[in-house]
């Protein structure tokens, strides 16, 4: 078993002594063959005869080009492989599981954790396109964010493709006022993906003239994928200080009018983007920044108390359709069966005190935790 440890560039002499002792190869990788061609066509340029050495993997369908690989997956291969009679797992064991699980255990739509900024965010983006009225939409970006087309995130996401595309597809559609398009675009970026792959296409439309409000989700961090550090945080990716580029004077230095908001200031953040999506000319940036609930800085450090006015909550008789916990739907705020009234699940509950500027009969209230 040969485990790379660094898949690009291939090591190609250690490859080269592997291949001059083995006649049969099995690739073990998920997503694209990308290690299997590269080898292959290593193979392919050596001088040694490796005629006689034969390569098995996703190409000779022994293993599968899309899922998500298993230890059955690969065993299966090798029993194909060794000519063995063994079954890792029975058709009928899957399909059988796969009915119970279906059937038993309750369904959990994906969305935002307790305290996210994003579920802020989203809902502020959602409310403000909703009172400009003229169709606006969202263009969206690969981070936890990307759940914004999903309930989470109010299907505020209209498009979804690699990082960076969010502000590449809004540039092109903010290009189109000359043919009548006149919805207002905006795209959604992670403060991570801003420095790996959003400021070209900035770049681009600055350059272009576009018109769109590019907002930039600034969580703190590189959060869907463990908290690694990224050129805006004072951490390099060994832990060592290092200067911290600021995302909002790198966007001014570009050319873009830049403001910068705490997405937990609803009011505050509606009127920034109402005021931007108005703009007719040049690209805007909007900097929603608010650190991931989850970030070993602030987990566990509520900045308020949050509990439910019983005297105040109109539970369904409210008339906003259960806004607190059917719309908003953060799981640290619950609907109460017993009492027909939200009720905060102080288990999870992160203390960001967002659910209660939502509430229309300010039933939901929070108290500033002392340090």
């Amino acid at each position: 078993v040969f485990k790379l440890g660094t898949t690009w560039p291939l090591p190609a002499a250690l490859l080269e002594t592997l291949l001059n002792k083995t006649e049969k190869i099995l690739f073990v990788e998920e997503v694209q063959p990308f290690v299997e061609e590269n080898v292959k066509a290593l193979a392919a340029g050596l001088s040694n005869n490796l005629s006689k050495t034969e390569f098995f993997g996703k190409e000779s369908n022994h293993i599968p080009m899309v899922g998500e690989l298993n230890p059955d997956l690969v065993v299966d291969a090798l029993v194909s492989l060794f000519d063995l009679e063994y079954e890792a797992v029975p058709a009928s064991y899957t399909l059988k599981t796969g009915e119970i699980v279906s059937r038993e255990v309750p369904q959990r739509e994906i969305s935002f954790c307790p305290g996210c900024p994003h579920r802020a965010s989203y809902f502020s983006i959602n409310k403000i396109l909703k009172l400009d009225n003229r169709d606006g939409f969202v263009c969206g970006d690969i981070g936890c964010y990307s759940m914004g087309m999903l309930p989470g995130g109010f299907f505020s996401i209209q498009t979804l493709h690699s990082m960076g595309s969010g502000t590449g597809l809004a540039s092109g559609f903010g290009k189109l006022s000359k043919f009548g398009f006149k919805q207002p675009v905006l795209s959604v970026c992670g403060d991570s993906t801003f420095f790996h792959s959003g400021m070209p296409p900035l770049i681009n439309a600055i350059h272009n003239n576009s018109v769109f409000t590019m907002v930039i989700l600034d969580n703190s961090g590189t959060a869907m994928t463990g908290f690694q550090p990224h050129p805006g945080l004072p951490v390099d990716a060994s832990g060592r200080k290092a200067p911290a580029l600021d995302i909002a004077r790198i966007c001014t230095a570009m050319g873009a009018e830049t403001r910068t908001c705490d997405p937990f200031d609803l009011e505050k953040t509606e009127r920034h983007l109402l005021e931007l999506i108005e703009k007719e000319s040049g690209v805007n940036v909007l900097i929603l920044k608010q650190a991931c609930a989850l970030s070993p800085e602030i987990k566990n450090n509520r900045q308020f108390d949050v509990s439910i006015d019983a005297t105040r909550c109109a539970g369904e008789e409210c008339g906003c359709n259960r806004l607190c916990t059917r719309v908003f739907s953060c799981p640290g705020l619950i609907w109460d069966v017993d009492t027909k009234q939200a009720k905060i699940n102080d288990v999870i509950c992160t203390g960001c005190g967002v659910c209660a500027s939502i509430c229309p009969e300010n039933a939901i209230m929070k108290k500033e935790v002392q340090s």
